[in-house]
């Protein structure tokens, strides 16, 4: 079977966009923060709502008066994937209305390519994912460890949409799905649909107001949000 020439792609976020991990991931830099470099902070001055891990890190460090190094880069990022996964271990985790659905029937759509803009490292993306067993939905994607800027992110995702293609295929839509302003920027600097769903902390109001082509409750309306990608 000859693969469709006109792709669309989907891009999501994760925290905030597909599930809520309870804390877990501040829990976890947190514990990463004192086993790596030996400080008990609490972070409070740190908003991760559309922020990257990278951001997050350099802000803190900044706070204790140190520049980033890459070696602190090597040492956190190899260590906090350890505490999130002993973090979601503890924690109450919400999976948002109708995301597996989506999910599930996007997958099982040939001429669409799922993919991940994501302020998490790689391996926490994964974890996070793993939580409720929708990590193989998505094929490539870029992460918080990459980029400290979102939109950054973004192109990187779509620089390797671009290297996924076969032969004879072109990119016919692109469509990025998130809960923040960050995620409406990161859409726009790569050209694509701005869908926002307020299962984060921003209303439909608020994301129409910071340039939403689209606002919804949640995703829990598979077939409607299934005609926004078709009439791209």
């Amino acid at each position: 079977m000859m693969p469709p020439m006109n792709v669309t792609v989907v891009l999501f976020d994760i925290d905030g966009t597909l599930l809520d991990m309870r804390g877990a991931g501040r829990a976890a830099f947190v514990r990463a923060l004192e086993s790596v470099f030996g400080w008990r902070d609490d972070i409070r001055y740190i908003n991760f709502s559309g922020n990257t891990d990278l951001n997050v890190l350099q802000r803190i460090m900044e706070h204790h008066g140190r520049s980033l190094t890459d070696e602190d880069c090597r040492r956190f990022f190899a260590q906090f994937p350890l505490e999130l996964a002993c973090a979601a271990r503890e924690a109450e985790l919400i999976l948002y209305p109708g995301v597996r659905a989506l999910l599930e029937s996007l997958t099982l759509d040939a001429s669409v390519v799922l993919g991940l803009v994501t302020g998490n490292i790689e391996s926490c993306a994964r974890i996070k994912l793993q939580q409720f067993d929708l990590h193989h939905h998505f094929v490539l994607g870029a992460f918080g460890d990459e980029h400290a800027d979102r939109n950054d992110i973004a192109r990187l995702a779509m620089q390797r949409v671009e290297k996924s293609l076969r032969p004879g295929q072109k990119v016919s839509a692109v469509f990025l799905v998130g809960d923040t302003p960050f995620d409406i920027a990161a859409a726009k600097s790569i050209g694509a649909t701005a869908i926002a769903v307020a299962t984060g902390k921003f209303t439909t109001a608020a994301l129409l107001a910071a340039g939403a082509d689209v606002a919804l409750a949640d995703l829990s309306d598979t077939a409607g949000v299934k005609a926004l990608l078709k009439r791209a």
